[in-house]
């Protein structure tokens, strides 16, 4: 240990004028107010120029330590000592990292005086110091030291060796940039690693560890030998990042193997019958990378999603299944990212077959786009803020567009015949324009490029953000809710009022059924006397009252309506707040009687925000999908775990499908 502090002192002595040096400099940003810099912006200036100035000091430093050390000599009279390795390469690391860091800090120590962290409005006890050692902050700076002394020392090396072993370095770098971007980012990107305050550690620990193995084995095996210390250096450095890899490759490909069993998931959309289901969430293990999966609910084998979107996963669009059932597709992104693609999956055979198609000359896919696949997946209707457009199916070719006028975009589209679909849009202005628009617009298109669209006032102005929750179209798309200053049943072709089925502001739920007849959440909206309980009202096609009748359910926060899991017999839901479930039951509409109860914690499953609507799946249908969250994560017990239940209300048959307590099924590739 006396020889060690003895030769870390000697490189201290010889470049001690760095300490002087760096305490003058910080003086250096409590002069700024005298040419007009506000006193706010000195501490930035000063945490700036405390870390350039040290990671200066760190570059001279580790350039020197053992390539300039070996070339000149100095490490052979070391050596000569005779001195072991392990002292020789622990002292040049611990002079460099102590002069790196005191230069730093003296030069915050003026600045950091001056303008004191309590005077600043700051956290960590108002003292800098606790803020410096706080949390991850000084494994965070060591770390930096390490890596800049580490790099700058690689450098060095590379430089004076001359070796032409530089190449492979070269090759060797390219394969670990491929590799990082392939399997080390996306566990960094979907904070599987590095979660919290601990984000960037994960990134600069494996690089800071190669440069100091790299350094070691440099000093035991090259000694004295720069292209020796060369080979060693990229040997010992090459063999940790090639670890770290390797291990962030088994890591992703074992997250990417996660089955439905092991999701929380998060939505679900389903085909017209209730075989398949694609469902959306994630693992407790993977961070928030989102899992895909397409599942038989009939045998339990699944599909896991090709591979992760990064633009679609905050969209919310889930998968899109034909009204026949015969086939789903994924909307994305095509393999360059300058048009939107689909994954067509076709369900007919034993197993998915799955064919990518790329839609000709169309935009990448964004929030504000929406799909609607044909009742026989002949064709697609994409609609966005600029235009709508057919394409055929599998082959992409576009073969009708429109424009859209600046200041729209879409909410909803239906198809209405294979051949032809409406899109119902709303305003999209930003700035001044915001928030005062009070219309929608109708735009019809047909696969022979027949295209009409009308303009219809609504009873308030249109949130642009949140417009796809003010219109919900019928499956057919020939009627239409709007929610404005009330809700109002309307023409879907027109626009015009059919009927007013609620007055005054918010949000009330409404569902269509399948023989034409509308339920709306009762006793709400202006005028409406209080009530100890949720109302269900009635309406006929054309809006007129049938019925009006109370439920047996709390008083709630909120009602959910659907599915329609028999004719006329739909489940309704009283939710506190926002989804908390109280109660659920399967009410007659005719007669108001109740035909069943939902188990604690079963809720209609949740659909995607811009996917399929549910009223246009499962018409007819006894099979039905419905949450239940009554599983906690071990490993965080905050936090609950959403299955998917699939009940059969026609032979009562229910088993869970997806989320905790799903049978693991069969890993299936699609042909």
């Amino acid at each position: 240990m006396s020889r060690l502090l003895a030769l870390a002192g000697r490189e201290l002595r010889e470049r001690w004028l760095l300490f002087p040096g760096a305490f003058v400099a910080g003086f250096l940003p409590l002069l700024l107010p005298a040419f007009g810099v506000e006193r706010e912006l000195l501490p930035t200036v000063g945490v700036t120029g405390a870390v350039l100035l040290g990671a200066a000091a760190a570059v001279v430093i580790g350039s020197s330590m053992l390539a300039r050390d070996a070339a000149n000599g100095r490490l052979g009279f070391l050596f000569s000592r005779p001195l072991p390795w392990g002292t020789i390469w622990s002292a040049k690391w611990l002079a460099a990292i102590a002069l790196a860091a005191a230069s730093a800090f003296l030069c915050a120590i003026p600045w950091m005086a001056a303008y004191p962290l309590a005077s600043l409005g700051g956290h960590h006890g108002d003292s800098w110091l606790r803020a410096i050692v706080h949390g991850p902050g000084m494994v965070f700076g060591f770390g930096l030291i390490v890596l800049t002394v580490g790099l700058a020392n690689f450098g060095a090396t590379l430089f004076r060796s001359r070796s032409p072993w530089l190449a492979l370095d070269l090759v060797l770098m390219l394969a670990a940039t491929w590799a990082t971007w392939r399997y080390f980012a996306p566990l960094w990107l979907y904070g599987i690693l590095g979660r919290g305050d601990w984000t960037v550690l994960p990134v600069l620990l494996p690089l800071a560890l190669g440069l100091l193995v790299g350094s070691a084995v440099q000093v035991a095996v090259g000694r004295t030998d720069l292209q020796r210390a060369h080979r060693a250096l990229s040997l010992g450095f090459w063999a940790v990042i090639g670890c770290t890899l390797a291990f962030a490759a088994g890591y992703w490909q074992w997250v990417r193997s996660t089955g439905p069993d092991a999701v929380s998931v998060h939505a679900v959309t389903r085909d017209a019958a209730g075989r398949w289901i694609y469902v959306e969430g994630n693992a407790p293990h993977s961070g928030w990378y989102p899992h895909g999966f397409l599942i038989d609910t009939t045998t339990g084998r699944y599909l896991a999603r090709p591979g992760p979107d990064r633009e679609l996963e905050h969209i919310g669009m889930g998968m899109l299944f034909s009204a026949d059932g015969r086939f789903g597709a994924l909307p994305g992104e095509d393999r360059d990212g300058r048009g939107a693609a689909l994954r067509l999956f076709d369900l007919t055979g034993e197993g998915p077959r799955l064919k990518e198609v790329a839609l000709e000359s169309s935009p990448p896919p964004t929030w504000k786009t929406v799909f609607a696949l044909s009742p026989t997946a002949a064709s697609i209707f994409v609609v966005h803020e600029s235009g709508a457009s057919f394409y055929e199916l599998p082959s992409g070719r576009r073969v009708a567009t429109t424009t859209i006028p600046p200041g729209w975009r879409p909410a909803a589209a239906r198809y209405l015949a294979e051949g032809a679909a409406r899109a119902w849009l709303v305003p999209s202005d930003d700035g001044p324009a915001r928030h005062t628009r009070a219309e929608m617009r109708i735009l019809d298109l047909a696969k022979d490029g027949a295209s009409s669209s009308t303009t219809f006032p609504v009873g308030v102005a249109i949130d642009p953000v949140a417009g796809w929750r003010c219109v919900l179209p019928d499956a057919l798309g020939q009627r239409i809710f709007t929610w404005d200053a009330g809700l109002h049943l309307r023409d879907g072709a027109t626009g015009e009022v059919v009927a007013s089925l609620a007055e005054g502001p918010g949000h009330v739920t409404a569902l269509f059924l399948g023989d034409g007849r509308i339920v709306v959440e009762g006793g709400v909206g202006a005028g409406q006397p209080p009530s100890a309980h949720p109302r269900l009202w009635v309406f006929d096609r054309a809006g007129t009252k049938l019925a009006d009748f109370e439920l047996p359910l709390p008083s709630p926060g909120s009602l959910g309506l659907g599915p329609e899991v028999a004719p006329g017999r739909v489940v309704v839901a009283s939710y506190r707040g926002g989804l908390l479930l109280e109660d659920a039951i399967v009410v007659d509409v005719a007669s108001g009687e109740v035909k069943g109860e939902l188990p604690a914690g079963l809720r209609p499953a949740l659909g995607f925000p811009l996917g399929a609507s549910s009223a246009a799946l499962g018409v007819g249908s006894s099979v039905h999908f419905f949450n239940v969250d009554d599983e906690r994560d071990a490993a965080h017990p905050e936090r609950r775990l959403n299955r998917v239940v699939r009940i059969d209300f026609a032979t009562g048959e229910r088993k869970v499908v997806a989320g905790a307590g799903a049978p693991r099924g069969e890993r299936i590739s699609a042909r």
